[in-house]
């Protein structure tokens, strides 16, 4: 009977201690996933993919060496979730530039996915990126100007519709006004009144946009053609509008209202492109500009947006060249067949970031850095007729602007 006690207490601590030994991964807690181990993971790669400690994984899984996995292997992931993104490659892409799109290590990339030679990816391979949210473009926000358009002429009203007779008129160097809780002129309301500005404005030919910020209500008009509408009640938020203006004298006219709390406006323009630009004599054929736009710096693989370009003269600032180009870290290419006339002919690029100028397969400008601004030239002599022109630029962050030219000299 004893050894019968005995055989029984000694099964009770076995089946104990088998238990103790179970890994956790068996049952996951709520909160946790299960990942299970693919070729080439290491328990560390699969932590930082996680956005968990590595022994954390371990402890939850009866894991004493964090070398001992094998491939098949479920873990369970403590209140675990991929931290990252995943991104497919694409032509020309290496894994130092899919690294620095990301702000991420190329090594930590290379780990994460099982990768021990940085050279070896392929289009259309699947990368996990550790601790890399998607590369979202933040939207463009505008720099104010240092220099405001203006005067204005100013007609300020004691109600918010701009009816009656102006309570005060007066001549404005500019429409950049923050009044916070006070009125906009002596004797006038705090709230519950409103302005029209008129001013007269000479344009050179081209594409400009127009912007306002304001608390609360605003409407913009260019030669009397309504172009901002936005005569509502709100916090202070931004306006923008893109209008092409010929060359000569335009109206421009803002209304204005404030209906309690704080009363700002702010309201300039600034030019994007010119059909051609003021310094650039250079001909340019009916057929103009081929342009292609990439989503990477290098001009690799094929363009995500081609089009037609009249003339090489933009200034996007912060935003982007057009709908479906990044902000930031995208590269341009032009070409046409210009017309000449023998002589030396000085080509000129003044761009921000970098740029390239070939004629008729000579590179005559190379700039292909770094750069704020600066206007570069290039020397070279070219014959009367048809010759091939072909400009390089890649934007790599901030401001982004082109514009090219030749003369001769």
């Amino acid at each position: 009977m004893h050894r019968k006690w005995l055989t029984i207490a000694l099964m009770m601590v076995t089946v104990v201690f088998l238990v103790g030994v179970v890994p956790a991964s068996a049952a996951p807690n709520k909160g946790s996933v299960v990942h299970i181990v693919q070729r080439g993971e290491t328990l560390y790669s699969i932590a930082r993919r996680y956005g968990v400690n590595m022994w954390t994984i371990a402890s939850a899984n009866g894991i004493t060496n964090p070398n001992r996995i094998y491939v098949g292997q479920r873990l369970v992931i403590p209140t675990g979730r991929p931290v990252g993104n995943v991104h497919v490659v694409q032509a020309g892409e290496t894994l130092l530039q899919i690294a620095l799109r990301y702000g991420v290590d190329a090594w930590a990339i290379a780990r994460a996915n099982g990768i021990t030679n940085l050279n070896y990816i392929y289009v259309g391979q699947r990368l996990i990126i550790p601790g890399a949210a998607p590369p979202v473009r933040p939207p463009s926000q505008p720099v104010q100007p240092t220099s405001w358009p203006g005067p204005w002429s100013g007609e300020y009203f004691d109600n918010v519709s701009l009816t009656g007779s102006a309570y005060l008129t007066r001549e404005d160097e500019s429409i950049n006004f923050n009044w916070e809780w006070g009125p906009p002129a002596g004797g006038m309301p705090t709230n519950n009144f409103s302005v029209r500005w008129t001013g007269t404005f000479y344009f050179d030919e081209g594409t400009y946009r127009f912007y306002t910020q304001v608390d609360d209500g605003v409407r913009v008009y260019v030669d009397d053609e309504l172009i901002i509408s936005s005569w509502r009640d709100g916090g202070f938020r931004l306006y923008s509008k893109d209008r092409a203006m010929s060359a000569g004298n335009h109206s421009v006219q803002v209304e204005y209202y404030d209906r309690t709390q704080v009363a700002r406006i702010h309201f300039w323009w600034k030019a994007v492109s010119w059909a051609a630009p003021t310094a650039t004599p250079g001909p340019a054929p009916s057929a103009g500009w081929l342009g292609e736009f990439f989503n990477n710096e290098d001009l690799a693989g094929d363009p995500v947006v081609t089009r037609q370009d009249p003339g090489i003269g933009f200034d996007w600032g912060t935003g982007s060249p057009v709908s479906g180009v990044w902000q930031d870290g995208f590269s341009a290419r032009w070409t046409m067949n210009a017309q000449f006339k023998t002589d030396h002919y000085r080509f000129c690029a003044r761009s921000d970031d970098g740029a390239r100028i070939w004629v008729d397969g000579h590179l005559v400008l190379d700039e292909w850095h770094a750069n704020a601004g600066t206007t570069y030239c290039g020397d070279h002599w070219v014959d009367t007729g048809t010759h091939k022109v072909k400009v390089e630029y890649y934007e790599h962050g901030g401001n982004a602007l082109i514009y090219v030219w030749w003369e001769p000299h």
